[in-house]
C-alpha cells in the first residue's frame, strides 16, 4: 500500500509494481487519516508511507497506524534529505527510507529487507544518515567508551550498526537469536539509550560501524 498525497507518485508504483512478480499494490492513500482507514481495512504487509502528508507528516502518523497495525512494514518516501527530517523518521522504527527516484530493483530490496525484519537506506539517504551521526551533538559515545562493553556486546552492536535482524546475528555469532535479544537489552540499559538509531549512532561515534 501507499499513502501519498502526489497522483504521479502513485501512478509510478502502481507501474512499478504491476512488472513486479513478487508485490502488488492493493491500496493507494492520499493522507495520514485516509492511510489509517485503508491500513486497518486491507491490512497490508508493507506500507510506503510520504513524509509530507497533506493533514501530518508520515512521521507524525506512524503512531497512528502502529495502533491498528503494529505489524505493517513502513518504508519511509522523500523527495527530500534534511538530516533532521530523515533521523526524526528512523527513529520511528520504520523498515526503510527512499528517495522517490527509487526503480523497482531498489523497491524490491527494501521491501525484502523489511519483510526479514532489516532496515534499507536509499545510497543517498544512507550517506545522510552516516553524516549526521558523525557530526551530530555531543558524542555520547567517546564520554561512555567502549570499555565496559564485552567482546561479545561489541560484536553485537557492529552488526545492529550494519542493520542485521536477530536472526542474522545469531546466525554470524553462532548463538542464539534469545541471546542477541539479552545483549541488546543489555547495551540498551549499559548505554542509556532506547532504539536501534541511538544504539547505531553511539556505534558510528565509538568507531565499531
Amino acid at each position: 500500500m501507499i499513502a501519498d498525497d502526489h497522483l504521479l507518485v502513485r501512478a509510478g508504483v502502481r507501474a512499478l509494481l504491476e512488472a513486479s512478480l513478487r508485490y502488488r499494490l492493493c491500496g493507494e492513500a492520499v493522507d495520514a487519516a485516509d492511510c489509517v482507514r485503508q491500513v486497518q481495512v486491507l491490512g497490508p504487509e508493507f506500507l510506503l508511507l510520504d513524509i509530507d502528508l497533506p493533514d501530518m507528516s508520515g512521521i507524525d502518523a506512524v503512531e497512528r497506524i502502529r495502533a491498528v497495525a503494529p505489524a505493517v512494514g513502513i518504508v519511509f518516501l522523500s523527495a527530500h534529505d534534511a538530516p533532521d527530517a530523515v533521523m526524526r523518521a528512523l527513529r520511528t522504527g520504520a523498515n526503510g527510507f527512499l528517495s522517490k527516484d527509487f526503480v523497482l530493483s531498489e523497491l524490491e530490496l527494501a521491501l525484502d529487507a523489511a519483510g526479514v525484519g532489516r532496515r534499507y537506506l536509499s545510497p543517498r539517504i544512507s550517506s545522510v544518515v552516516v553524516d549526521a551521526m558523525r557530526s551530530g551533538g555531543p558524542p555520547q559515545a567517546e564520554a561512555n567508551g567502549t570499555d565496559g562493553l564485552t567482546g561479545r556486546q561489541r560484536d553485537v552492536l557492529r552488526l545492529i550498526a550494519a542493520g542485521r535482524s536477530n536472526k542474522e546475528i545469531a546466525r554470524e555469532l553462532a548463538i542464539s537469536p534469545k541471546t542477541v535479544e539479552f545483549h541488546r537489552a543489555a547495551l540498551m540499559q549499559r548505554l542509556d539509550l532506547h532504539d536501534v538509531a541511538s544504539l547505531t549512532r553511539w556505534a558510528v561515534q565509538a568507531g565499531l560501524a
